[in-house]
């Protein structure tokens, strides 16, 4: 028996001991630690390309000209270790589905998403070795949709093109209420007038279509007709009209389940219009109709969902009557409710407290009768639709201070507008004419924000009173 302070006979380390330890050491050496973990190191971009140019021959995708787009799109991948040859380098996406590359160099392939791309890393190969990117790359189908009297009708939206194309089966026997589609696109949601019920519907990634999932997803108090979705996806709202409450619930983003949390009541004598949630996901806005007509501010509980009446609640709106849309820029800095006397209500929100202040300047002049409006991704204008002059019209909104510019750039269309929309990357627009059981599409301009109207001026014909077409996008 060995005495406790005897010393202890050290074993010589073996071989496969060595091995490991020199492994180990080299990969977390702060020269290759970017290599193996590159997630979660934060070695530049530049150490890694030296490291890899250097000492690893294998070819490295770094990064994506962007991180999502669409079957068919040109993207450009940017690394090391490419051929300069074409025909020497293979591109895959979803682990096996090859790309067609246009053009290489060195350290720059251009590559076509191909159909049937899923959302994953992409894998690179040449000569010199295998290996998968660092960032996954998001493949989206996107699609619109809308009731038409006790159908559902589907189009699928070509974003390379703007081609809409009616879906194989459309209409379809589907009595959504303009459903609204959750931020991942996976599920939808409707109410309605005379109800006090939320109907959920889930959507078929591939196709687009929806299916009915629960008429009964979520209890609310009368009419929930306005919905918002909380930027995480966690939370879902709904204002009802006649009763004066938000209904605030918990979502499954798997199950599309909603859990209620509770019904938030009003501090006005007032029914309930439109809802928004600021980008940054802290506060909740609704417009007030009737008496007064205030903008109603909450804060929102990160954690839980649960709002609570923000201090200076309600703000006044100077007495403008039918207040309609209600809208927020991408920084979260300004809203703006589209009231239907012509006028357009600008309010600076405070980030801390979410209390509301007058933009210099308001109200702002806007179109006879506007009525509903959109805010484009980009925050710097937005585009509201009026049923008196059935106009399209933009605003610009001024970086500096939130004030808008008089409307410009109208387009004249239709006799009785009721919506206007954008899809998710603010690149296509629809309006619908309910007078007319028809619907307009028109492209903007990336670089000016200007409407152009598309299908040649010509309206697509719905298969009867169409509600707002909601286009909506799927990851694959």
């Amino acid at each position: 028996m060995n005495h406790p302070f005897w010393p202890i006979k050290m074993r010589k380390p073996s071989l496969l001991t060595i091995i490991l330890f020199s492994f180990t050491s080299c990969v977390y050496h702060p020269l290759w630690r970017p290599y193996f973990f590159p997630e979660n190191d934060s070695v530049s971009k530049l150490n890694l390309q030296i490291a890899s140019i250097f000492f690893l021959i294998q070819p490295r995708i770094f990064s994506f000209s962007k991180n999502s787009g669409v079957e068919g799109e040109t993207i450009l991948l940017e690394g090391v270790n490419f051929s300069e040859q074409v025909s020497e380098n293979r591109v895959f996406f979803s682990g096996s589905i090859e790309a067609t590359i246009n053009e290489a160099s060195t350290t720059r392939l251009s590559v076509q998403v191909p159909l049937g791309a899923k959302s994953g890393a992409v894998t690179i190969q040449n000569k010199q070795g295998v290996t998968q990117s660092f960032e996954t790359f998001t493949v989206y189908r996107y699609f619109v949709s809308f009731s038409a009297g006790t159908n559902t009708e589907l189009y699928t939206l070509n974003m390379n093109t703007g081609a809409i194309i009616q879906a194989t089966g459309s209409p379809y026997p589907l009595i959504s209420n303009s459903a609204k589609f959750s931020n991942n696109g996976r599920f939808a949601f409707s109410g309605g007038f005379g109800i006090t019920n939320i109907s959920s519907y889930m959507v078929n990634p591939t196709e687009g279509f929806l299916s009915s999932l629960n008429t009964n997803a979520g209890t609310t108090a009368l009419d929930p007709i306005f919905f918002a979705f909380h930027p995480s996806n966690n939370f879902f709202y709904a204002s009802t009209h006649s009763s004066a409450t938000i209904g605030a619930f918990v979502l499954d983003q798997n199950t599309g389940m909603l859990t209620k949390i509770n019904d938030f009541s009003q501090p006005c004598s007032c029914t309930l219009n439109h809802l928004a949630i600021t980008p940054n996901g802290k506060f909740l806005y609704v417009n007030g109709n009737g008496g007064a007509e205030p903008i109603i501010g909450y804060s929102i509980d990160q954690t839980t969902g649960a709002l609570s009446n923000l201090a200076n609640s309600p703000f006044t709106a100077g007495n403008t009557t039918n207040m309609e849309a209600l809208i927020i820029d991408s920084s979260s800095q300004y809203l703006y409710s589209v009231a239907g006397t012509n006028l357009i209500i600008g309010k600076q929100i405070d980030p801390i407290t979410g209390n509301l202040t007058a933009i210099p300047g308001s109200p702002f002049p806007g179109t006879a009768g506007n009525f509903r409006a959109v805010m484009h991704p980009s925050g710097k204008y937005f585009y509201t639709v009026n049923i008196a002059g059935a106009n399209l019209a933009k605003h610009d909104i001024s970086p500096i201070d939130g004030s808008i510019s008089a409307p410009n750039s109208i387009l004249t269309f239709g006799s009785n507008l009721q919506f206007v929309t954008l899809d998710p990357t603010g690149t296509y627009g629809f309006v619908s004419n309910i007078a007319g059981n028809n619907f307009y599409q028109f492209k903007v301009n990336a670089d000016t924000g200007v409407p152009s109207l598309m299908n040649s001026g010509n309206p697509y014909p719905a298969s009867a009173t169409p509600s707002g077409p909601e286009p909506y996008r799927v990851a694959q």
